[in-house]
């Protein structure tokens, strides 16, 4: 069983994928991510203040603003990621909860924590090189209209769905 990334955790990803393979010194604006990968602007427009706002991204105002990463990819980790853009689910505090509640409280636990310790594991720097791996050499080659997903797409969705979660 797989676990699924929402559409604005997967756009995210493919925008942070996007900013890291086209470091060049300047922001990229949204405008151009958008449409190099086929994202609604407006959506990543939203997507962007939630980076923002957990500091995975600087914003910079202005005809030549845009975003670019806070930091070195490599020191970007999807569990930032995650964090800035997922829902935070709400802890059930309830101390009459049926033994059974208890333990699957703690089961549940357990797994989120191998969850986050495996996101912690993986950065938008091992991304982009299991891109290279897979042979997608350029994130700007997603805007050619041939019908066919961005490589920042196949490198997100590659990449997360074969990274080894050993």
């Amino acid at each position: 069983m797989a676990v699924k990334l929402s559409r604005e955790e997967q756009y995210g990803i493919m925008a942070l994928v996007d900013l890291a393979y086209n470091l060049n010194g300047g922001p990229a604006q949204v405008r151009q991510i958008a449409k190099r990968q086929k994202i609604p602007q407006r959506f990543l427009e939203q997507i962007f203040a939630k980076l923002r706002q957990a500091n995975v991204v600087i914003g910079k105002r202005g005809p030549r603003g845009g975003y670019s990463l806070a930091k070195d990819p490599a020191d970007i980790r999807l569990e930032e990621v995650m964090r800035a853009l997922r829902p935070r689910l709400q802890e059930d505090n309830r101390t009459d909860a049926p033994a059974l509640a208890e333990l699957i409280d703690t089961v549940w636990s357990e797994i989120e924590g191998s969850f986050h310790s495996t996101l912690r594991g993986v950065s938008l720097a091992n991304l982009c090189q299991r891109a290279r791996e897979l042979g997608i050499s350029d994130v700007d080659t997603a805007s050619s209209n041939d019908g066919v997903n961005s490589s920042a797409e196949r490198t997100a969705s590659a990449a997360l769905n074969n990274f080894s979660m050993n």
